[in-house]
């Protein structure tokens, strides 16, 4: 919510609506949430966490093994380059585009 809205809950629907203060015109709207009937709403959060939290931990663990593969598949093409280089006999130095003005 910005400075310039301001946020009204329908009492009808129980959406929830952004407006701007200035032209009164609809910014945001936002449904009203599904709620389960005689269902226990903390547990349900809880167990919502705890899914959130182990998908999140999958998530990091997996980053974690990507960035080491991704680190091997550089370093293979590195040396392999570097072998092109030594196979080729040029021992010349590469031009520095800041020498080119």
């Amino acid at each position: 919510m910005s400075e310039g809205t301001f946020l009204v809950d329908c009492p009808c629907c129980k959406a929830r609506i952004e407006v701007d203060r200035k032209t009164g015109k609809v910014v945001k709207h936002w449904e009203k949430p599904k709620v389960k009937e005689g269902g226990d709403l903390m547990a349900e959060s809880l167990k919502k966490i705890q899914a959130d939290k182990s998908r999140l931990d999958d998530y990091f663990k997996n980053a974690g093994k990507s960035m080491e593969d991704k680190q091997k598949e550089l370093e293979a093409q590195f040396e392999k380059e570097k072998k092109r280089i030594e196979d080729s006999g040029d021992t010349s130095k590469p031009i520095n585009p800041l020498d080119l003005d």
